[in-house]
């Protein structure tokens, strides 16, 4: 008997509102399942997760998502039951069942009955809530995950859109017909990532479908995410159908849409500004009301010791790093992806003929004996390419530096050791290899923005003099020698090479796309993406160069912006932590060392003790615990200000390091 669906089963597959019969669903299950025909039966309640599905390019069906994750629920409830009778062997142990009882308005045997077996009534209200918390987190994580997704692809295709209209508009006026375009687009996802995505469904509809154009953007249309694409479809196929210019349209169109992205930037940075506020309220200013708070209980006889300690090692760094991760989220659609400077002819492996052919052998080895002269003769050249990479040898150094300072006897790494000298064990034992990988990352990193940033900001302006010097009838070559002659820098050396490339190669598009590569600066390797595919398509240069030109001034102007405006709420941050240290500080030298002179002077004298204990107050260990704290803020804080400023934690190690080294001399000087 066949278990192929008819074409009404189809239809109820499609969401139609029509009920399945017994046969029907008997096919459905041999086919399907019995997960999925259930979803299935009720298409209609998860239309809305099949259109988030198809916006986050998921590749998957309602019935089939939702049945794995039925699956992955019941995983989670079994960790959760696991985890509950955990938590009540825990809990028993500690005794913290001994004061369940049943609520005071019930009467007869029910509170009896808790009493006799508080164990088994407070194990079963925590496994019941452990394994609720994991099995409906999982659930809801799994059924609004591809909304997220979506809704950062929105995002994503939001910014880049505009540069991806010059693009379209560059070859669009370089005679390139509109298919064309978009399939040169499609191909750039490297460049252009998520708006390439969507142009590439296009050119699939086209290509396998066998649809026309017109079908392919009205189809990508309905599945995109963001609005302002689908807004600008729209209008293309209303150009298309009157027949209207199709490159007059882009040209209007990418002015348009860079003010829409300038008006999200401006609301993202809103939203950043909002998040620094808050990251000062809540990891500032809460954790200091609560340490001070906490110690001044201390003097009353309470034990808070423990708490400031949970608050100190777990809360503040564990809720700084969901901070930065929510940050990160946040600014997701924003960065321009690094996978864009990397030259795919670097990564082409050789066919089965060149790699049997007798001379590709020695040319590999005389490539592997170049790259290892070339690092010795540069080995930094790579750290300087990828600051990740010092890493590799400042972790290890780091390691060896704990080690001789505990095997010479400086410092103990153990609870006392850090007690008994709070600055010195903490500074050799933390602060110090935190120094050794932080400092060399930081600087190479910076080093390498400081680059990116000068190259940004001089390639519009050297771009506009090759368009002027072309316009006025300079052939590339010659303009291209004028503008290594009158700059100076990685800019004129780069430049010259491209000259070179260009006489003795006479492939300029090529030339223009090695360019962009070793520059190795994401928003120029499109930039010089856009001169390639426009030049070899146009036969006007300079106003190629013109296009290309004010596409990199308007990203440069919009980075420009966000350094600038995140500038006051970096300085936020900073003077945050200075407040915290200042009142940590004062805390260390007006409370907590009277108290233990207090504290010597009742050990020393005969009298009675003082009925406020202070001798039952580790001063010691609260002095380790402040100082701790103020360690963390500093790194927390920087990193903070670094992902406000550049978008970037490493941009925040300069702030760490200074902040850092700030807590540690102040506490070395009271």
């Amino acid at each position: 008997m066949s278990t192929e669906p008819t074409g009404a089963e189809y239809a109820v597959e499609l969401g139609a509102p029509r009920p399945l019969t017994g046969a029907e669903r008997e096919r459905f299950r041999q086919r399907y399942g019995y997960l999925r025909t259930y979803f299935k039966e009720r298409a209609a309640r998860h239309a809305g997760l099949q259109r988030s599905l198809n916006q986050a390019r998921a590749g998957r069906t309602f019935d089939e998502y939702l049945a794995a994750s039925v699956r992955w629920v019941a995983l989670a409830a079994l960790a959760g039951v696991l985890v509950g009778v955990w938590a009540t062997l825990l809990f028993a142990r500690l005794g913290l069942f001994g004061a369940v009882s049943a609520p005071p308005a019930l009467s007869g045997e029910f509170p009896r009955l808790v009493g006799e077996n508080r164990l088994l009534v407070g194990g079963a209200v925590v496994t019941a809530l452990s394994t609720l918390l994991l099995g409906g987190g999982t659930y809801l994580g799994r059924y609004y995950h591809p909304r997220l997704v979506a809704s950062t692809r929105r995002q994503s295709i939001d910014v880049t859109l505009p540069h991806a209209i010059v693009y379209m508009y560059a070859l669009s006026y370089g005679g390139m017909d509109l298919t064309a375009v978009i399939r040169s687009l499609a191909e750039a996802e490297d460049t252009y990532g998520e708006v390439a995505r969507e142009f590439d469904t296009v050119v699939r509809d086209v290509d396998l479908f066998g649809n026309d154009l017109l079908t392919g953007l009205g189809n990508a249309r309905n599945l995109t995410p963001s609005e302002n694409l689908e807004q600008f479809l729209d209008d293309m196929i209303s150009v298309l159908d009157s027949g209207g210019d199709v490159t007059a349209f882009l040209d209007n169109e990418a002015n348009n849409y860079l003010e829409e992205a300038t008006d999200q930037q401006e609301d993202f940075l809103e939203t950043l500004s909002i998040m620094s506020e808050v990251f000062v309220v809540a990891f500032v200013a809460a954790p200091l009301f609560l340490v001070v708070i906490l110690v001044v209980i201390s003097l009353l006889g309470g034990e808070t010791l423990s708490r400031i300690s949970v608050l100190t090692y777990a809360v503040l760094p564990l809720g700084m790093a969901a901070f930065l991760v929510l940050i990160d989220v946040l600014s997701a659609p924003f960065v321009e992806s690094r996978a864009a400077i990397e030259d795919p002819t670097e990564a082409v492996q050789p066919d089965e003929t060149v790699a049997d052919d007798e001379r590709f052998a020695a040319y590999s080895e005389r490539r592997r004996r170049e790259a290892l002269l070339a690092l010795a003769r540069d080995p930094l050249e790579r750290v300087r390419r990828e600051p990740d990479w010092s890493l590799a040898l400042t972790v290890p150094l780091a390691l060896l530096a704990a080690v001789i300072v505990v095997l010479t006897g400086l410092a103990e790494p153990s609870l006392d050791g850090f007690v008994d000298s709070p600055v010195a064990t903490a500074t050799l034992l933390v602060v110090v290899p935190f120094l050794v990988v932080a400092a060399p990352l930081s600087y190479f990193h910076e080093r390498r923005r400081a680059r990116e940033n000068a190259l940004a900001s001089r390639m519009p302006d050297t771009l506009n003099i090759l368009s002027s010097a072309n316009k006025m009838g300079v052939s590339l070559v010659d303009a291209l020698g004028l503008v290594s002659r009158a700059t100076t820098g990685t800019i004129s050396e780069e430049v010259r090479r491209v000259r070179n490339d260009v006489m003795w190669n006479d492939d300029v598009s090529g030339a223009l796309e090695k360019f962009g590569y070793r520059l190795r600066v994401p928003q120029l390797v499109r930039t010089t993406r856009l001169l390639s595919e426009g030049i070899s398509s146009s036969g006007d240069l300079s106003r190629v160069l013109s296009i290309a030109a004010e596409d990199a001034r308007n990203k440069f102007r919009l980075e420009r912006k966000r350094r600038r405006e995140m500038s006051s709420y970096i300085a936020i941050v900073v003077i945050g932590f200075l407040v915290y240290l200042l009142v940590v500080l004062m805390l260390d030298t007006a409370y907590l060392d009277p108290i233990a002179a207090i504290s010597a002077e009742q050990a020393a004298s005969d009298g009675p003790e003082s009925p406020l204990g202070f001798s039952s107050v580790p001063i010691d260990v609260y002095k380790t615990v402040l100082f701790h704290s103020a360690l963390i803020q500093g790194v927390g804080s920087g990193l903070l200000a670094g992902k406000l400023a550049d978008n970037s934690v490493r941009s925040g190690l300069k702030y760490s390091l200074l902040l850092v080294v700030v807590s540690v001399i102040a506490f070395s000087l009271i």
